[in-house]
């Protein structure tokens, strides 16, 4: 915390505190370990009852004492129906497409794909479309919903539970198995059974443990959210497993592909490579008045699906940094790079300046920095201003981290500063602003950051969404930052 003490002399150790807690939550004592050895400090935190009672002898709050991970229950079971607002007109279409899939209207054809801009629900649609065809359909499942990282996962299961309560067949109970984190083996079931699992947890199981996760290939639907990232080797192993061919086979499972960029970057090969694996059939066509990514935007903000979006921009650092081939196209910078970024002092004076210019004190913002350091040293600056940040990363305890989120969510923190964590698999609807920090070069992967806060009325959001961006000038890299090519979004002369 040097350079905090440094760049504000009139720092009172309290509010250096705070800061630090903004840099790394409840886990602040255990990275200031070395500096408590005197003290006797807990080998182990984490919430251990040596950590509680280390930190009631100093007089801090329980929570600093960290929190333990504690792993979500293997399973659920929910009962239906309780009411849920009904589809909106364009996510019926494509529910109805997947039912006709589901139920052999289109011949022999037995995957699809659904491409739906972020924060317009392709979550909500394609599990109340299976949960209908397991409701009136005859379609029993089981289902196999597949993810890459634990907040999908859980997005997912929280999406079954409602929409199984809402629309689910009455006396009837649907089994959702969380296959995580270490969770025991699911029982099974082969029928009203939905197992969400990691893509890095099912290629491990299915490799090594065939014979008590082989009635994984009997279910009858596989489901890839974030469908853009299943041409990886990964995926490729599981679909094996499960008895997904490169041909497809009239007794394989079906397959549903949810994307909210339905593009892999800008490779026309990937691209190509994409649709094929998704039978080349597009489950949102006729949703929308057009098929242009930008009018289907366009059509859901006066809808007030989506929200409107205003901007703003931040002058960030000039760097002449050399690139190898293989760097020049990568959606980021490279980490040297965003580190050397990362560490300019006046860049991140300006940030945390337009944050209090343009951000009211009250509205929920979410902000991507540069690095993890980055991050942090946001966070902290912000408490400093007496706006109640946290910093998250990928290093962030899972524990720590939904905690995090859950206050974001309450309102109880107003900045969440994150880095490398949240531009997927996150939903807070009453995000009010977004703050790109991090230099970011693909428009799908840009437009999925944003897309945290775009949520509109119609969809629990807010009318606007405001989107600060930090605009730094890279030479020797020969390519425009991605909002540069989104004008259109913030187009002033609409209303």
């Amino acid at each position: 915390m040097g350079v905090l003490e440094r760049d504000n002399p009139g720092i009172k150790d309290l509010d250096l505190a705070e800061a630090a807690i903004a840099a790394w939550g409840t886990d602040v004592l255990k990275h200031c370990k070395t500096s408590l050895d005197r003290l006797d400090p807990p080998k182990k935190w984490a919430g251990s009852l040596r950590a509680l009672e280390f930190v009631r002898t100093l007089g801090f709050p329980e929570d600093w004492a960290g929190e333990r991970d504690e792993k979500p229950d293997p399973f659920l079971e929910v009962e239906g129906p309780r009411p849920l607002l009904p589809l909106h007109a364009y996510q019926r279409t494509i529910a109805d497409n997947v039912r006709k899939l589901l139920r052999g209207e289109y011949g022999a054809e037995r995957r699809g794909m659904i491409g739906m801009p972020t924060g317009s629900g392709k979550t909500r649609v394609a599990v109340q479309a299976v949960v209908e065809a397991m409701r009136d359909d005859g379609f029993r499942g089981g289902v196999l919903w597949v993810a890459d990282r634990d907040e999908l996962c859980e997005q997912a299961v929280e999406a079954w539970r409602q929409v199984w309560s809402s629309e689910g067949a009455r006396a009837s109970r649907l089994r959702v198995s969380r296959m995580w984190e270490g969770q025991p083996q699911p029982l099974p079931m082969t029928e009203l059974h939905v197992v969400v699992a990691t893509v890095q947890t099912l290629e491990s199981k299915l490799s090594n443990q065939l014979e008590q996760y082989g009635f994984l290939a009997d279910f009858r639907l596989v489901v890839f959210d974030e469908a853009h990232r299943s041409i990886a080797p990964t995926y490729t192993s599981v679909m094996q497993e499960v008895g997904l061919t490169s041909l497809q086979k009239a007794d394989e499972p079906f397959l549903l592909g949810l994307t909210a960029t339905p593009y892999r970057g800008q490779d026309e090969v990937e691209t190509v490579r994409l649709v094929r694996r998704y039978g080349s059939r597009r489950l949102d066509s006729g949703a929308f008045l057009s098929e242009d990514s930008e009018a289907v935007i366009r059509e859901l903000q006066d809808k007030g699906v989506l929200a409107r979006a205003d901007h703003e921009i931040i002058e960030g650092a000039r760097e002449r940094p050399r690139f190898s081939s293989g760097e020049l196209s990568l959606p980021w910078l490279p980490r040297r790079v965003e580190d050397r970024i990362a560490r300019n002092t006046e860049r991140t004076k300006r940030i945390v300046e337009a944050y209090e210019k343009h951000v009211p004190w009250n509205w929920p913002a979410l902000v991507f920095a540069t690095s993890v350091e980055h991050a942090q040293t946001l966070a902290a600056l912000l408490e400093l201003k007496g706006i109640r940040a946290q910093a998250i990363s990928g290093g962030t305890r899972r524990q720590t981290r939904r905690r995090a989120v859950e206050e974001f969510r309450e309102g109880k923190i107003k900045a969440l500063v994150n880095y490398g964590v949240f531009r997927e698999g996150f939903d807070a609807p009453d995000t009010r602003a977004i703050i790109v920090a991090r230099p970011v070069y693909g428009p799908n992967l840009y437009f999925q950051m944003i897309g945290r806060g775009l949520r509109g009325p119609k969809n629990g959001g807010n009318e606007r969404c405001l989107v600060l961006d930090v605009r730094d000038n890279i030479e020797t890299f020969d390519r425009a930052l991605a909002f540069s090519q989104l004008d259109w979004l913030w187009d002033l002369d609409r209303p």
